[in-house]
């Protein structure tokens, strides 16, 4: 699967429904700004949740994230490799951190993936980590080549900062925390070249794993 580090660092504003929202206050009076931006942002909280706010979307990263590895001991040509013993190195969990407006968090997520346009859909259950279940994930596989083996999952981690605005006033900003609901499972050998489209979930845990001069690590 191709996967690769992208930021966008222009801000996209994207139309949406929001039922449920209701308004703590505008971005400046949270900012400490003038009282009568305070009063604004104390109307907007009186006034029924809008149903068709624009979300802005800042500083949206991705980048791959190993959360799992472990560095096996050199292995023979034909022996078995596998993820059963990988250890946590990183942990993740799918948040929509908010302030002012509460929003509904699966909207915010689904905004985002508008933005992020994923391969597979971005994980909307707030709460879900990225914790390993061995039993259900493990892959395995056979050494092609004698040597050092890396085994890791890892996740492409999507990121970003938001506004949200009722008509011409923000009654609500945040940060999401997700990632494309799909593990990439990890067997490389460190002596061995990876190939042109190798994931960077792959590339990365190579670089943590490999040792410096391995040709994975190339």
């Amino acid at each position: 699967m191709k996967r690769g580090l992208t930021t966008a660092v222009a801000a996209v504003a994207i139309m949406t429904g929001a039922a449920g929202c209701t308004s703590g206050g505008s971005d400046d009076a949270a900012r400490g700004g003038s009282q009568n931006t305070a009063a604004k942002g104390q109307n907007i909280a009186a006034q029924k949740a809008c149903a068709d706010g624009t979300y802005t979307w800042l500083n949206v990263s991705r980048r791959p994230a190993v959360t799992d590895m472990a560095v096996a001991t050199k292995v023979k040509r034909g022996g078995k490799v596998s993820t059963d013993g990988v250890e946590t190195v990183a942990r993740y969990t799918v948040s929509v951190r908010t302030q002012g407006a509460t929003l509904p968090e699966k909207q915010s997520i689904r905004s985002l993936a508008q933005q992020a346009k994923p391969v597979v859909p971005l994980a909307d259950r707030i709460g879900q980590t990225t914790a390993y279940d061995k039993d259900k994930d493990s892959s395995y596989g056979e050494a092609g080549l004698p040597g050092r083996y890396v085994m890791a999952r890892a996740y492409d981690l999507v990121e970003a900062d938001f506004r949200y605005a009722c008509g011409d006033e923000t009654v609500s900003s945040g940060h999401v925390v997700t990632w494309d609901d799909a593990a990439i499972e990890i067997i490389l050998a460190c002596g061995e070249k990876l190939d042109k489209k190798a994931s960077g979930g792959a590339r990365e845990a190579a670089r943590l794993g490999c040792r410096e001069g391995d040709r994975a690590r190339a």
